[in-house]
């Protein structure tokens, strides 16, 4: 009976570590995706506010991504990394049509790693 009730306090615990994983990752994607929508509304309107919002994104990312290391890794988050670095860099030389295309990237990128972090049920299956 002993074994039986640390069995299932064990299940409960790694369920409740998955689905505050789960939580915290939906977390930082949506906030992601909502600030790469702003930057590129930022470059087609041309208010010059996309550099520094991409800087502000940035230093962001690179906190979380700390902490999203400690649990999951993925070559694709700090290849994430790097296209944010090239989107800040395209707008230091005013090359807002390459900005443009690396937001679109970071994007789908964005949504790759959300479904390789996410809990899915094809990953059970």
């Amino acid at each position: 009976m002993k074994r039986v009730v640390i069995a299932i306090v064990l299940l409960v615990a790694i369920i409740t570590a998955g689905v505050l994983e789960n939580v915290y990752v939906n977390k930082i994607f949506d906030r992601l995706d909502s600030s790469l929508r702003e930057i590129e509304n930022d470059i087609e309107s041309s208010n010059g506010n996309a550099l520094e919002k991409t800087s502000n994104l940035i230093s962001w990312w690179e906190s979380k991504r700390k902490y999203m290391e400690l649990f999951i890794y993925s070559p694709d988050v700090r290849s994430f990394s790097v296209a944010l670095g090239e989107t800040e860099g395209s707008l230091m030389c005013d090359d807002f049509q390459n900005a443009l295309s690396k937001i679109e990237s970071l994007r789908i990128m964005s949504a790759n790693i959300r479904r390789i972090l996410d809990f899915n049920l094809e990953d059970i299956i």
